[in-house]
């Protein structure tokens, strides 16, 4: 064989290959409805563990739609054109629990699903969905909650009414404080001035705040804050702690997103079950700090939180 006759074959070779490759890619549907940096952090986790993979996988992102119902028609066009498809936020996971889909399916950026009624077995979800959650126990969080202020006995939960995870902070809130026997309000507000209003109304009878898992309240933060004055404020979440709540727990986003990749490896490449599947939360999450706050408090951080937490100022 000649040099020249060699050099053909090998790109004939390398032409078939590359087709056959690309033929053999899965084509995946990647969506949510509405602006949020959680669902940002989620993808921007997902695709650098799929870049390490390398996994052969055509991704379609169809981002920050303008309702749930143009996600619908996002996911009846993504059934009938893809392998599988990603549906982040709660109100995805939510109409996925609705409208239970055909082909596999992965969630993210979510509160507790079985609570929004997507599955009702995360170890070992029936169905076609399974994914990642950003769920954290509500008792894990009060135990730092109480340990940061041993004298709280009462608190406010400020939540969006219009947001599908406000009902899992609800019900989660509610068990705890009648386990623990607090005085418990719970405001479902529609827009930042009912917020200010509960936060006006609440601030002289309630040791502490808490601000729901919701971008609606969590934005005016400095606003509750400021209102709050020497009342703590807490929080599901560490983007109010950055911006002057004095502590949350949280999952890490950018984690959940590389666990998400891993699922929707092991299902659409791997040929795993989506029931062997289960749905994961972080396994490490982190409790944040704010140090500023905390001094403008008064409150001594006790040295078995300050030892792990992440501190902010």
């Amino acid at each position: 064989m000649t040099r020249k006759t060699l050099k053909f074959t090998l790109f004939i070779l390398s032409f078939v290959i590359s087709a056959t490759l690309s033929a053999q890619s899965i084509k995946i549907g990647f969506a949510w409805a509405g602006k949020s940096g959680m669902a940002d952090r989620v993808t921007n986790g997902f695709d650098n563990r799929i870049k390490e993979i390398g996994s052969n996988l055509d991704i379609e992102y169809v981002k920050n739609l303008p309702d749930i119902n143009k996600l619908g028609e996002v996911i009846d066009r993504f059934q009938k054109s893809k392998t599988g498809m990603v549906i982040l936020r709660s109100n995805g996971a939510e109409y996925l629990g609705k409208n239970q889909p055909k082909i596999p399916t992965f969630i993210g950026g979510c509160n507790h699903p079985a609570q929004l009624g997507t599955v009702q077995n995360l170890m070992n979800p029936e169905g076609n969905i399974t994914g990642v959650t950003y769920f954290l126990p509500v008792e894990t969080q009060f135990e730092i909650f109480t340990t940061l202020l041993p004298n709280m006995k009462s608190l406010v939960l400020l939540a969006n009414k219009n947001n599908p995870s406000s009902s899992v902070d609800l019900s989660e809130t509610q068990q705890m404080c009648a386990k623990m026997g607090f005085k418990c309000v719970y405001e479902l507000t529609t827009n930042k001035n009912q917020v200010f209003d509960a936060v006006n109304k609440y601030k002289n009878e309630y040791s502490a705040f808490v601000i729901g898992n919701q971008a609606e309240v969590m934005d005016v933060t400095e606003q509750i804050v400021s209102l709050a004055g020497k009342v703590p404020v807490l929080s599901y979440s560490s983007i109010p702690v950055k911006k002057g709540a004095l502590g949350g727990f949280v999952a890490d986003d950018f984690k959940l997103g590389m666990l998400l990749a891993d699922s929707v490896v092991d299902v659409l490449v791997k040929g795993k079950s989506i029931k062997s599947v289960s749905i994961k939360v972080d396994p490490k999450p982190k409790f944040f700090i704010n140090t500023k706050t905390a001094e403008m408090l008064g409150i001594e951080i006790p040295f078995e939180i300050l030892e792990l937490a992440e501190l902010v100022q």
